[in-house]
């Protein structure tokens, strides 16, 4: 998964990163293969060549990353794939993999010829880039939502640090004791991985079913939603920003609210930007209910890809037990072979890390992706705010938005 950064830097460092790459390279031939890749900073940019030069060491070819910020890397891909300008190796996020699937290979066949083993990764990282039964991709990080928190904020309240299970009126009363010290509570947001984890967490509401159609009209959802706008209402949650996916994380990080829902790939640089003491738990649920999403990436080929079994090898050796112990050191993954996970433990540096993943880990179900996954985070951008700031109630904004998607 991607690690959210400042949308500004992002995009300087995508505009120079799409200026060095960028080219009708397609999947290339002879002895390079191409990969597409997000990139959020420079820092980021080292790391994934590392990355690169560990797949090109094991296929023999030279792997040619092109770097393409977050935001603008879903439209660059849907105009690349089944193109000869596809990138040979694709890196895919598990909500966005049946958009893509028409445009990328199935793995199965190189899985079972080469005897890869799967079963050395996370069952839930694995099963959340396949589709239809078909693997597309070979997941490199995995992770459960969580909450981060403020332990400075917390102790100055009162609070006690919250234990993994904790529940919503045990944060009800947190965050009625931060307001006391004049401390807003929660960071909300609208982009679609971290508000679909915090509606099935508080409530089990679901915005998109097993099968990946998208379903807004869950009682549980406007439910959930609702809770959160009361909180904005009651000024113990901020206002969610549409435009800025950012927002959120720079509250936190700036110590305008005392939590925050994210993902273990979030840990470290939350660690390393924030001026107090971070915690991790679990997002708060019904008493006896936790429950969390699961979501991750991984690397596919396309079908365009004119060495798919060069590409293959390569792709094995950047999801490595080695390499996937690097990504964590390097804060840029959880990994998903179960085997590299101690050393995320290892370097998260944060008090309580292992218990709250274990806790989430236990509960999570992957967050299921859909071919309309793209247009609903559009959507949820341009509306989601209406209904988390209380302009609207959720039922309505959400029908609207179903409305929007043609459902």
């Amino acid at each position: 998964m991607r690690v959210r950064t400042a949308a500004v830097a992002a995009a300087a460092v995508g505009a120079l990163l799409l200026t060095g790459c960028s080219g009708g390279q397609g999947s290339a031939g002879g002895d390079t293969l191409t990969w597409s890749m997000w990139i959020g900073s420079s820092d980021d940019q080292k790391v994934w060549d590392g990355v690169g030069d560990t797949g090109a060491q094991a296929s023999g070819k030279k792997v040619s990353l092109q770097g393409s910020p977050f935001a603008d890397y879903w439209t660059k891909i849907s105009t690349q794939l089944g193109t000869s300008a596809a990138p040979c190796i694709v890196t895919m996020q598990s909500l966005r993999v049946n958009q893509f699937a028409d445009g990328l290979l199935p793995l199965d066949d190189l899985i079972k010829s080469t005897g890869f083993d799967t079963g050395a990764f996370d069952e839930g990282a694995v099963k959340a880039l396949a589709v239809d039964g078909e693997q597309y991709a070979i997941p490199y990080d995995t992770g459960p939502m969580l909450l981060f928190y403020n332990k400075d904020a917390f102790a100055e309240a009162g609070v006690g640090a919250p234990e993994p299970g904790w529940t919503v009126d045990d944060f009800q009363a947190a965050a009625t004791a931060l307001k006391k010290k004049g401390q807003v509570a929660l960071a909300t947001t609208v982009e679609d991985i971290f508000l679909e984890g915090t509606i099935l967490s508080v409530t089990g509401g679901t915005m998109i079913d097993d099968s990946g159609k998208v379903a807004l009209d869950d009682p549980k959802t406007a439910e959930a939603v609702d809770w959160l706008a009361g909180l904005v209402k009651d000024s113990t949650a901020t206002r969610a920003d549409g435009a800025d996916a950012s927002a959120d994380d720079n509250a936190f990080i700036n110590g305008t609210a005392a939590a925050v829902v994210g993902g273990p790939w979030n840990s470290l640089d939350f660690k390393a930007k924030a001026k107090f003491d971070v915690g991790v738990t679990t997002i708060p649920s019904p008493e006896g209910a936790q429950k969390t999403y699961s979501a991750g990436s991984g690397f596919g080929i396309s079908k365009t890809c004119s060495d798919p079994s060069a590409a293959f090898t390569a792709i094995t050796a950047m999801t490595s037990e080695k390499t996937l112990e690097t990504l964590a050191k390097d804060g840029r993954a959880f990994p998903a072979r179960t085997a590299a996970q101690s050393a995320w433990y290892q370097n998260a540096g944060i008090d309580g890390a292992k218990a709250a993943l274990d806790s989430a880990l236990a509960s999570a179900v992957p967050l299921p992706g859909s071919a309309d996954g793209d247009k609903l985070n559009q959507l949820l951008s341009q509306y989601g705010p209406q209904m988390v700031n209380g302009q609207k109630p959720a039922a309505d904004v959400l029908a609207e938005i179903s409305r929007h998607l043609g459902k």
